[in-house]
């Protein structure tokens, strides 16, 4: 899935089992208003501030918005904890589009996105995001709502273990950037960073984010997602991003993606 494609068509599956879906650009379809804003942003953040404690926060929020209003929350650094929080809300607000094989999992339909960035990144000094501010600062942001828009604006989904290459050619997420893509997983042991349970009992599923080298994407589609997470075990993911960390499937030459 790239992220400049759109439209669904039957996929290809994989050795690792990995449907690889097409996608084209299909005509302008015209503003479309969100039909709610925000519905679970107060629940989600209440959820994030109690797993992050005493943190400054602000929101991104999003001044026009098509389909759905997504906002991109973000918890400064602490003296104990020096990285930054981001998270989406209003991915949420509409169920994603299951394939038919899934289309009663109810527990799959509602997802938000996280990451963490280093306290040394440059998201400004004050309570709100500089509109100058570079794209080498600003591309984590840029990816965080493209990626939440992405399953309503295509009629899909994102769920764990989802790989999603810039491109075809996975072009680098910025100038300077060796990752081509993105994989989707949870962080950590804590399992409330999985996900909350609504009060109105919806499901809202939380992925990391985890910008990746296009030899990694390759092998998740070669040996499915538990492969490229035992890798990423075995070798140490961060869980903060480096933008210099190595390349942790670097032999792999196979394109399954073409």
């Amino acid at each position: 899935m790239g992220f400049l494609d759109k439209f669904r068509k039957k996929p290809r599956v994989t050795p690792g089992g990995s449907p690889i879906y097409r996608y084209e650009t299909p005509e302008e379809p015209g503003w479309r208003p969100p039909e709610s804003v925000g519905a679970y942003a107060e629940e989600i953040t209440e959820h994030f501030e109690a797993l992050f404690p005493g943190r400054e926060s602000f929101v991104f929020h999003e001044l026009i918005s098509d389909l759905v209003h997504i906002d991109i929350n973000i918890m400064r650094p602490t003296e104990k904890q020096d990285f930054y929080v981001l998270y989406t809300t209003g991915m949420s607000d509409l169920p994603m589009t299951l394939p038919d094989e899934l289309s009663d999992r109810e527990d799959l339909k509602y997802a938000e996105l996280y990451l963490f960035l280093p306290g040394s990144w440059d998201l400004g000094k004050e309570f709100s995001l500089s509109s100058d501010m570079p794209e080498s600062s600003y591309w984590p942001v840029r990816m965080l709502k493209f990626l939440a828009r992405f399953p309503h604006e295509y009629e899909t989904w994102l769920g764990w273990g989802h790989t999603v290459p810039n491109g075809p050619e996975y072009t680098p997420l910025c100038d300077g950037v060796g990752f081509g893509g993105v994989v989707l997983s949870w962080t950590g042991e804590d399992n409330r960073l999985g996900g909350l349970n609504a009060e109105d009992g919806r499901k809202i599923n939380f992925y990391s984010v985890i910008p990746a080298y296009k030899e990694e994407i390759e092998y998740k589609l070669k040996y499915g997602m538990e492969g490229l997470d035992k890798v990423f075990c075995e070798k140490q993911l961060p869980m903060i991003l480096d933008i210099h960390r190595p390349n942790l499937c670097p032999d792999f030459k196979e394109v399954l993606d073409q």
